[in-house]
């Protein structure tokens, strides 16, 4: 008995090791299976997390304008990152449009029985300023809120305005008012104050330093020259300071100023360079220049949060001979690093989000170009419906 219960202890033994053995070879094949389907799974929620944003971009898809009836005019500029202003003309009126690209809702802010003439957006889209012409020498300047409402109106005589918003404080503008000989006239216009003064400035097409000063180029009128120095001056005062010499063309943008100078030794190069407000150097970058009678063209080009957005020809050459299109760049202020978005462009009038990634273009800023999606959309649809 004990014998044959130990065949008995000694066939389960073995078989208990067989069974034990299987399962350890079932078990370590089928744990790689399951970590690589872990992994994929794991993969598949790392790739599907940032369809989110993938999504709300489908959602945010643009929108055209439909105009049934009046003329587009043009776009105007960014309330937001998801608004624009336009204006439509229909018979004598004309009205000024607040539009959501990606719900098509629209508002209207101002309406005119006066030809609009401009109309300028505030540099974070908080006031609009809509320039209306009773006259050819008269000029009703409104400046609206967001949601249309009034805050400062005045007429001045001029047959043509340059407005210059504070970027530091959007309550401030500059307007220059010209004659038809283009001889002009100062103004600092404060809404908040409800105030509008003369004030006595050598050039009319002045920009901020900071809120306090102004830039611009001193030209000598004796001496024309492509090239003058850059002058800051206080706004409250007449105390002027040389910054740069030999500039051909600047701007300036909240906390940034740009300079653009053609080097002595490569007179087919045109340099910007971006500069803080203390007039150091950030970085700079060149590109080739197209020459227009006794100048040189400047592409168009707008600011965006981190540098700005242009065009650049392939190559130097005379501007009407020139067949060589435009690539619209990015240029990081801090960097100098540059981007291509599109080949083969026009140079044509730029007006860039706040964020950067979508510009309307055009000379009535009718096309949008979306620079995340490498998209161009027209921006407007024309129906004509009858009944």
């Amino acid at each position: 008995m004990i014998k044959t219960q130990s065949t008995y202890q000694g066939k389960f033994l073995f078989l208990f090791s067989i069974l034990v053995f299987s399962l350890f070879l079932i078990t370590g094949c089928e744990k790689p299976e399951k970590t690589e389907m872990q992994q994929e799974q794991k993969q598949e929620t790392e790739t599907s997390e940032p369809s989110a944003p993938a999504d709300e971009g489908q959602k945010k898809s643009a929108k055209t304008i439909q105009i049934k009836a009046g003329e587009f005019q043009g776009a105007n500029g960014w309330l937001s990152d998801d608004k624009i202003v336009y204006t439509l003309n229909e018979g004598t009126d004309s009205r000024v449009f607040a539009y959501n690209l990606f719900t098509g809702d629209q508002t209207l802010l101002y309406e005119s029985s006066y030809p609009i003439a401009s109309v300028t957006v505030s540099p974070a889209g908080k006031y609009v300023l809509v320039r209306s012409s009773p006259g050819t020498y008269e000029g009703i300047l409104t400046v609206v809120k967001a949601n249309g409402k009034v805050v400062w109106e005045e007429n001045i005589s001029g047959f043509d305005f340059a407005v210059e918003w504070n970027p530091y404080h959007e309550e401030s503008i500059l307007i220059a008012s010209f004659t038809e000989d283009w001889s002009f006239t100062s103004y600092h216009v404060d809404i908040a104050k409800g105030t509008s003064e003369e004030i006595n400035l050598r050039e009319p097409f002045v920009k901020w330093g900071d809120s306090k000063h102004l830039l611009f180029l001193d030209w000598d009128s004796e001496n024309p020259s492509l090239f003058a120095p850059l002058v800051k001056k206080s706004i409250d005062g007449n105390n002027e300071t040389e910054v740069k010499p030999d500039i051909f063309q600047f701007d300036s943008a909240k906390d940034r100023v740009m300079t653009i100078t053609v080097p002595a030794n490569q007179s087919d190069q045109a340099v910007y360079t971006f500069l803080d407000n203390d007039f150091g150097k950030l970085s700079s970058f060149s590109v080739p220049h197209l020459t227009s009678y006794s100048d040189w063209l400047v592409p168009y080009y707008d600011w965006t949060p981190h540098g700005f957005i242009t065009f650049q020809p392939l190559y130097s050459a005379e501007s009407d001979m020139y067949a060589g299109g435009f690539q619209l760049i990015s240029v990081d202020s801090e960097s100098g690093d540059k981007e291509v978005f599109f080949e083969d462009m026009e140079n044509v009038p730029l007006s860039c989000s706040p964020n950067g990634t979508a510009c309307l273009a055009g000379f009535y800023l009718e096309d949008l170009i979306m620079l995340d999606k490498k998209a161009i959309i027209p921006l407007v649809e024309h129906h004509n419906d009858k009944m």
